[in-house]
């Protein structure tokens, strides 16, 4: 391929001969050399754009959409953006039939005939096990190849933007592949970057910004990130309207600042910075707050500990940047009323008890935040606050020890009163740490590594085995006490 582009660059090649072996590849019984032709055609459109060439192409393209091969059918969506470049919504209309309909068609899977049938006198077989993750057959390259027709034919493409197209997505979008999922919100972020503005206005974004809002906190993380770069399209086409959708989206783009997943994190962090300009978000969140807060508290309770971690980072802002100190407050102060505290503050208690520890570890430090910016509205957790830490700092992970002796030490700086009592226990508590059994000498080859400090396997020779204390014992989920 890259022999044909400098070919078609420098002029060496004759249009007839590459386009007749380009139609010849289609028929080709391999499915190398199908879609080794699908890329020739697409580069020899950008080449010389002779139109017999696209028509003959067209006419093959239905047929290569359900290409039992999924390269073959991956390739036909380059062809398809070259043609609707070039011949726009006339293209989308001769295939809308095929495209769509095989979308619909391939949306509930079944299993092959051949895999349900059963031997006579036999009893039946069990249901065919059908992984989340495969076998859809075309819908994902179908998915691929609207995309691309949206693409190709740009804003001219907006009268087919209608109630069926903004539905069959809506469908998509919560479909239990996450493939599928994924490209229906990629066919979003093309949908808004081509539709006019007036109609994007108009109904487009009514009908879909609460799809965009369930994108933007999927579990798999491969989603969350096409419905981030689905969301910046979102507002950039909204413009000067794009605050009539923060209620919505504005504390679930704040949290995936925080994600765990890089990609994310960088993309919503960017697009974080594009909305809020160099005034800072603080004003944003706090003109929607209790839509702000709302979201925060419901990540708090999410089943994914990543999501729980990046709330508690959320409140934790809120506290220490946007809310500030009683001796230095912030504009913004006067917005964080006792009861939107007393919730907050509850809900970082919650997390404070969880059962993964970097969700406790980020709770510990938010709770400290708040304790120095409302010293009297968390007076009432301060027994409960100073048992925990405590607890905290006999925990057998030193990250946890280390941060939370440092928010117990912000505390004390808030509330002075607590100094002798955390002088008593820690009095109380330090010797007994010459007095513990000494074992990090055994595990000293046992570095972590990765985002919840997961330990590498200790290198050990053949004749040496595996500590006995650690074989056969209950599995837990990677931060997590509770049992796979």
């Amino acid at each position: 391929l890259e022999a044909l582009k400098v070919g078609l660059a420098s002029g060496q090649f004759e249009p007839d001969a590459v386009e007749t072996y380009a139609l010849a590849a289609l028929e080709d019984p391999t499915w190398e050399a199908r879609q080794g032709g699908l890329n020739a055609a697409a580069e020899a459109i950008g080449a010389w754009d002779r139109p017999a060439f696209r028509e003959a192409l067209l006419r093959a393209a239905p047929r290569l959409l359900t290409d039992e091969e999924y390269r073959v059918r991956k390739a036909v969506a380059p062809v398809l953006l070259e043609c609707c470049r070039r011949d726009g919504l006339e293209v989308f209309d001769g295939l809308a039939g095929a495209v769509l309909g095989d979308i619909r068609d391939k949306f509930q899977r079944q299993p092959n005939a051949e895999e349900e049938e059963s031997v006579p006198g036999l009893p039946p077989a069990p249901p065919t096990f059908l992984p989340d993750t495969e076998g859809w057959r075309s819908l994902e390259t179908s998915m691929c190849a609207l995309q691309a027709m949206m693409q190709g034919c740009g804003e001219a493409f907006t009268p087919r933007i209608d109630a069926t197209l903004l539905g069959l997505l809506s469908e998509c979008s919560k479909h239990t592949n996450r493939f599928v999922r994924e490209y229906a919100y990629i066919a979003f972020r093309n949908v808004f970057e081509v539709c006019s503005q007036d109609a994007f206005l108009a109904h487009v974004s009514t009908s879909t910004v609460d799809l965009i809002a369930a994108g933007i906190r999927d579990n798999w993380s491969q989603v969350r990130y096409a419905a981030s770069v689905a969301a910046r399209a979102f507002f950039q086409k909204a413009g000067e309207s794009q605050e009539r959708f923060f209620p919505q989206l504005l504390g679930l783009m704040c949290l995936n600042r925080h994600y765990v997943a890089e990609g994310v994190r960088l993309y919503s962090q960017d697009t974080w910075r594009i909305i809020c300009g160099p005034q800072g978000g603080a004003r944003l969140l706090v003109a929607h707050f209790d839509t702000v807060i709302d979201a925060y508290v419901a990540a708090a309770e999410a089943p994914n500990h990543a999501v729980r971690e990046a709330a508690c980072h959320c409140i934790s802002e809120l506290a220490a940047r946007v809310a500030g100190t009683p001796g230095r407050p912030t504009p913004f102060r006067y917005h964080f009323s006792h009861d939107r505290v007393k919730r907050l503050m509850r809900t970082l208690l919650e997390c404070f008890q969880d059962e993964s520890w970097p969700v406790r570890d980020v709770a510990s430090t938010a709770a400290g935040q708040f304790v120095t910016a409302f010293p009297l509205d968390c007076g009432h957790h301060r027994a409960e606050l100073v048992s925990l830490w405590f607890e905290q700092l006999g925990d057998n992970i030193p990250s946890l020890r280390q941060n939370g002796a440092a928010a117990l030490a912000v505390a004390v700086g808030a509330w002075p009163e607590l100094w002798d009592e955390v002088l008593d226990r820690l009095e109380d508590g330090l010797p007994s740490v010459l007095r513990q059994p000494e074992r990090s000498e055994v595990f000293t080859d046992y570095t972590p590594s990765g985002p919840f400090s997961v330990p590498k396997p200790k290198p050990m020779s053949l004749d040496e085995g595996p500590d006995p204390e650690f074989v056969d014992q209950t599995m837990y989920s990677c931060g997590s006490t509770a049992p796979k």
